[in-house]
């Protein structure tokens, strides 16, 4: 979804890098983009999309990307034995298809993918690398979809791999783990949090730690005790680690803003001073969040929170994912106008 700029430099690159090799498919899923992929894999792509080595699907109907399902939706259309997900800013390197073809014949029980997220965010931009039989895509009922945001989808998916039996396999050459880098803010942009939050509150908690507030168009809210500096700074996925959340409702008032806990009755009413300033009744002054950076910055914190939470969930006390459906929705192939229903 709207990352047309990124395939634009990858996709044909990654085409001619594993040509060489057959059977081989291409599936690009087209997850609501509102930018100009569909007019430009019309103008492009034709020829690869005629000799079946590159398969388009349309979904014009997601309002925000939804990460785990868009995969799933995008596995399921897939129709080799092995299935392989490459995001649309990373480069599959020369000769990669056939690399995958040898290890799956070298160890038949394997998935791959790369090593861990290293110094300096090494290897931050190919976690999505992973290769597995299909067979074991459909017993796991794929991606968890209760992770809606970006973050510790692949992670979970690997975790119940392993739990399956499965070996991991290393990607370790460098030369088939190339990316685009890019600052945070894309990897947030189009996702579901974004698409409806309203406001961001933050406010001086205790010497250590921020309380965080966020508004959502539904008249739901969020309340998260953070770590002060991780508002601030880069982090890597094992620093985040916000300490407490909660939920509930809250109303706009003329001059105020009143939270109720889930149950209904009165969290937390917060009166404005100035636009950008509120202040407690117990006199503690919270500041709404202007800067895009820190509103980036919170947003990608706490995708990856909630989807870490989701994780340990599934190590801790191991479930089947998805139990009603998993990529469901409706496709268009190549330039169709008749639906394809993925029940």
């Amino acid at each position: 979804m709207n990352r047309t700029m990124h395939l634009k430099e990858t996709l044909l690159r990654n085409i001619q890098d594993n040509v060489g090799y057959r059977p081989l498919e291409f599936v690009l899923l087209n997850y609501g983009s509102a930018d100009d992929l569909h007019e430009w894999v019309q103008q492009t792509l034709g020829p690869y999309i005629e000799s079946g080595l590159l398969v388009y699907y349309r979904n014009p109907e997601p309002a925000y990307f939804h990460m785990s399902h868009a995969k799933n939706m995008a596995f399921r259309l897939a129709s080799g034995d092995i299935l392989c997900s490459i995001d649309a800013d990373n480069y599959a390197g020369k000769g990669f298809a056939a690399y995958v073809n040898r290890s799956f014949n070298e160890e038949p029980a394997a998935f791959l993918s790369p090593a861990g997220i290293g110094p300096g965010k090494k290897w931050w931009d190919v976690q999505g690398r992973i290769c597995l039989k299909k067979e074991d895509f459909r017993r796991l009922h794929g991606y968890d979809e209760r992770v809606m945001d970006y973050g510790y989808e692949d992670q979970d998916f690997k975790s119940r791999l392993l739990a399956l039996g499965r070996k991991k396999v290393i990607i370790r050459d460098p030369a088939y783990l190339q990316a685009i880098r890019h600052d945070d803010t894309l990897r947030v942009a189009s996702g579901f949090t974004t698409s409806k939050i309203r406001d961001l509150l933050v406010g001086h908690y205790c010497e250590q730690t921020s309380e965080v507030i966020c508004l959502q168009n539904d008249f739901t809210f969020e309340r998260f005790f953070v770590d002060r500096d991780l508002l601030h700074y880069e982090s890597t996925q094992d620093d985040i680690h916000p300490k407490r959340r909660y939920a509930g409702t809250y109303q706009i008032r003329e001059n105020d803003i009143r939270l109720y806990k889930e149950n209904g009755r009165d969290y937390l009413q917060l009166t404005l001073q100035d636009k950008d300033t509120l202040l407690t009744a117990d006199n503690r002054l919270f500041y709404r969040v202007t800067s895009p950076v820190l509103l980036n910055n919170f947003l990608l914190q706490r995708a990856i929170y909630l989807g870490r939470q989701v994780f340990f969930r599934n190590r801790r006390k191991p479930v089947c994912v998805n139990p009603d459906g998993y990529g469901r929705g409706r496709v268009y192939r190549n330039f169709s106008t008749e639906p394809l229903l993925l029940a």
